[in-house]
Formats: C-alpha cells, sequence, structure tokens
C-alpha cells in the first residue's frame, strides 16, 4: 500500500493478514509467518510493516523479537486471541467495540499515536561552504598576494606559534572568500534528497490540492525520475569515496543510510573521583600516606562508586606469614 500521505521514513507500508486454525500446529504456524515476514524485510527494510488476524494458541512474538503487539483487550469472551504486530513502537492504541453483526469476536479499534520522527527529532541547523570554481580561483588569489615571509620572521623558530598563526589566516581568507549558506537538516530525509526534490515535493503537493489529475500524474513522473537520479548521484559519491580510500566517508554514510547511531557513552564521576582513585593507587609511594581506613575509596559503596568497583578497588588481605621464608 502506497497513500498519499504516509510519513516519510516509511516508504510504503505492508499489511499481513494471518489465520491460524485451532487445530494447527502453532510452532510451525510461527515459522511460516517468519519465513515470510523476513523475505517481505529484506525486499522492503524501510516500510512499515502489519500484521494482523486470528491467531488462535499460537503467538509469535517470541519469533518476532522486533515486533510490538498493540492489541491489549480482549476479543473473544476472556481471551485474546485477534492480535494486531509492528516493526515500530508507540504507534498504535487498542480500544475494544462490540462485534459486527453475529460475530463471536469483538472489534478492536486501533488509535494512531504515532509521532513521526520530524517532530520526535528536531531540525539541524548549520552552516557550510559553498565552494565553487570562483570561490577557489578567489582563494588562489589571496594566497597568491600573501607575503608569507612576514610570518616567520615575526615567529623565528617556534614552530608552535607559527603553526597557530598560519591557520588562523587560512581559516580567515577563508571566511572572508568562500560564500556560506544556512541549510536545515531533517532527521527523516534520506542522503539523496536534493532541493530540486523537496521543490517537486511541494509542487506535488500543490497539484494535489487543485486537483488537476493530469499535472499532479506529471509531477509524479518527474519526481520519481528526480529520485532516480539523486540515489544514482549518491551511489556514484560512495563508490568514489570507496575508490579514493576515503573509509571515514563511507562508514559516515553507511551510518546514515542504515539509521545507526552512536552508544550514550557510561558517566563518569567528577574531579573529586579521579583523585581519590590517584590517592588510593599511589598510596604506596608517598612518604607519608594516610591510614587506609580514611580512604574514601575503603568506605561503603556510595551512589557515585558501583558496589563491583568498590570490590575491585579494595585491598587484598596480606599472605600468611610463612617461618620457613626469610625474606633477603
Amino acid at each position: 500500500m502506497r497513500p498519499y500521505y504516509l510519513p516519510r521514513e516509511f516508504t510504503h507500508a505492508l499489511a499481513v493478514v494471518v489465520y491460524v486454525p485451532p487445530s494447527a500446529n502453532a510452532d510451525a504456524a510461527c515459522d511460516v509467518l517468519l519465513s515470510a515476514v523476513s523475505r517481505l524485510q529484506t525486499q522492503h527494510p524501510d516500510a512499515l510493516l502489519l500484521i494482523s488476524g486470528d491467531f488462535n494458541h499460537a503467538s509469535p512474538s517470541s519469533s518476532l523479537p522486533k515486533f510490538t503487539q498493540y492489541v491489549t483487550c480482549h476479543t473473544r469472551d476472556n481471551k485474546t486471541l485477534d492480535l494486531f504486530y509492528a516493526n515500530t513502537k508507540e504507534a498504535y492504541h487498542s480500544l475494544p467495540l462490540p462485534p459486527l453483526g453475529r460475530a463471536d469476536h469483538n472489534l478492536v479499534h486501533l488509535l494512531p499515536v504515532y509521532k513521526t520522527l520530524v517532530h520526535r527529532q528536531p531540525a539541524v541547523t548549520r552552516t557550510v561552504k559553498k565552494w565553487s570554481e570562483e570561490a577557489e580561483e578567489a582563494l588562489k588569489d589571496c594566497f597568491n598576494t600573501t607575503l608569507w615571509d612576514v610570518f616567520s620572521d615575526a615567529h623565528g623558530e617556534d614552530i608552535d606559534s607559527l603553526t597557530h598563526c598560519l591557520t588562523d589566516y587560512i581559516n580567515f581568507c577563508v571566511e572572508n572568500t568562500v560564500p556560506t549558506r544556512t541549510v536545515r537538516s531533517f532527521s527523516n530525509s534520506k542522503p539523496w534528497i536534493t532541493p530540486d526534490i523537496k521543490a517537486l515535493l511541494k509542487e506535488k503537493r500543490r497539484a494535489f490540492v487543485s486537483g488537476n489529475k493530469e499535472e499532479l500524474k506529471s509531477v509524479q513522473r518527474e519526481l520519481r525520475r528526480m529520485i532516480r537520479k539523486g540515489k544514482d548521484c549518491y551511489r556514484r559519491k560512495m563508490e568514489h569515496q570507496l575508490q579514493q580510500n576515503n573509509i571515514c566517508g563511507v562508514w559516515k554514510g553507511l551510518k546514515t543510510i542504515s539509521g545507526f547511531k552512536e552508544p550514550k557513552s557510561q558517566p563518569v564521576g567528577d574531579q573529586g573521583w579521579a583523585n581519590d582513585l590517584n590517592l588510593f593507587f599511589n598510596r604506596f609511594d608517598q612518604a607519608s600516606a594516610p591510614p587506609l581506613a580514611q580512604s574514601p575509596l575503603l568506605q561503603p559503596p556510595s551512589q557515585s562508586l558501583p558496589p563491583v568497583h568498590w570490590l575491585l578497588l579494595c585491598p587484598l588481605p596480606p599472605p600468611p606469614h610463612d617461618p620457613q621464608f626469610t625474606p633477603t
């Protein structure tokens, strides 16, 4: 299904209707469903996948761990036989309704509560350099007319000071020569989306509101052509980075395509916590070391120091004295 309005993070919607007879093998039914769903996800990784039907005694929750089950009310007597799965979280809220006609199953009203990605993650505004042949020629002229000996004479043999001065001067020339523009990056925009594609999307919306079907078809054809062109340009860009051994750029592009996010770094202690660690591990090198009982690390574990870390930092007991061993 490809409705007119669909959140941009989904390419289209796939609906899977399931019926498991009461006499069927539940494990075999879950295996068949998993095989079909895996094939669909491989073919359409960015699609919204919806699974609904009468599952009876089968429960595919363990087979589909990445899916969320949204039916929380009873659908027949005091049992929940009709289930609804989706491959996105916090998408629906279920409410029970009376049966339709003489049906023995209740109706389930699924209210959409999904919050689109563009609303969950605000747009990022950043400033980028607009490089062109004219800007490069102007920057070359700026560097050609620069008296570089002035920098070396002013700083002498201080290589660090000379490096900082030259770097600041080059950045100053770039800021005054290369024009900049402010762009807004939306979280749901694909990496191959260009300003031309965004303009066609607005034109498609305007043609739909006006009711001109011929113009809408024409804009839709042009939009598909521009999307194919944008994807092809992005593919050639990735291939060029790979040929130039630009592994950093290739990895950044792969993370953008796959939606990979860096894991959040674990919180670290403050400066006092670091000083306590230094005091504990360097206590044998100090002439007048404080008693071990006064060390904060030997006190019972607090909120800033987990119990496991506290046990690892506790000193080991001294070895038992052996009368046959005489140290030299």
